[in-house]
């Protein structure tokens, strides 16, 4: 079963995107208006929220910036559409641009939030964002 998946809407029009192809596919999602509502969320539930998906189509994103030194830092973060051309997939942030490939950003948000099988991680093949 897929943990819960956090959607901060810095964009509200494309996080309702976002969060309608989430759940069309069958993942639990929980919306946020900003990052520090996600992360009071997170901290006041049993936690257990391996992954932040952020929709932002601004030339900055302020999730990505302030998301490394709050209490969901060890969760993954998909960043969607971002124009901030200086944001790069690295690690456990995954920059995914305009135009979505929903296909690619479902198989992404899939290999974050499921149990890993034995042996390396799903994700692995991934870390280097879409």
């Amino acid at each position: 079963m897929a943990a819960e998946t956090l959607v901060v809407e810095e964009t509200p029009s494309l996080g309702s995107s976002v969060v309608a192809l989430l759940e069309a596919d069958g993942l639990e999602v929980r919306r946020f208006p900003d990052l520090p509502s996600a992360e009071r969320f997170h901290e006041s539930s049993a936690g257990g929220h391996p992954l932040v998906v952020v929709a932002s189509n601004s030339h900055s994103c302020p999730s990505a910036a302030r998301w490394g030194l709050g209490p969901l830092r060890g969760a993954s973060m998909i960043v969607v559409g971002t124009r901030d051309p200086a944001l790069r997939s690295s690690g456990r942030l995954h920059v995914v641009r305009l135009p979505l490939e929903p296909q690619k950003l479902l198989e992404l948000v899939h290999a974050l939030v499921e149990p890993a099988p034995d042996g390396p991680s799903a994700s692995g093949a991934l870390e280097r964002g879409p």
